[in-house]
């Protein structure tokens, strides 16, 4: 036999006695005593290090206007003016807020007359001096024809207190009606008064 040969039939014996030792649950030991190291170890991977996070924009703050919204007194005879504070994002969406505080009333002596009501779309074009409204009635929405006329002066006075509103379009579940609640016919569009 070569040297070579001895050699290669060395190693081979050797890994022989360390893979059946290990098979045995037993731990292999090297030529000469030394243990080899252990493979029990927990294996660690390298941590990247975390990076740096970055600042999330500041929301903008509110914006906050003071206006005029109408409400009903307790018999529906009259309207009820009250001014409130209100709060939106952009300027365009001032009307939708405005529109939305007719919903409320922290005062007993003015009670809404669109708190069962959905402001569903709210549009206002700029160069035309348009705004369209998309309403969904609730149950509750269904007032008698006194009523319907206080609702649609509520809605008027609300949004004609913005300059630049010249007219108002009211839509019902999306479409023209000819009146809101059958009472009242509905002009389409609703033009500023003079």
């Amino acid at each position: 036999m070569t040297k070579t040969s001895r050699l290669f039939h060395g190693v081979l014996l050797v890994s022989a006695i360390t893979l059946s030792l290990t098979a045995c649950g037993q731990k292999p030991q090297m030529i000469g005593g030394a243990t080899p190291p252990s493979t029990d170890a927990p294996l660690t991977t390298p941590v990247a290090p975390s990076p740096t996070p970055i600042p999330s924009p500041t929301p903008e703050p509110l914006k906050q206007k003071t206006v005029k919204v109408f409400y009903s007194d307790q018999d529906e005879m009259k309207l009820v003016e009250k001014e409130v504070t209100i709060s939106y994002k952009l300027d365009s969406d001032v009307y939708e807020a405005a529109l939305k505080a007719l919903k409320k009333s922290d005062d007993p002596k003015a009670v809404s007359l669109f708190d069962d009501l959905t402001f569903t779309s709210t549009a206002f074009d700029k160069a035309k001096g348009e705004l369209k409204i998309d309403l969904k009635f609730g149950p509750k929405t269904q007032l008698g024809a006194p009523g319907e006329e206080l609702f649609l002066q509520a809605l008027k006075k609300t949004v004609f207190q913005f300059p630049e509103v010249k007219t108002l379009y009211v839509l019902k579940d999306g479409k023209q009606v000819d009146s809101l609640m059958g009472h009242i016919e509905l002009p389409y569009p609703i033009k500023r008064p003079n």
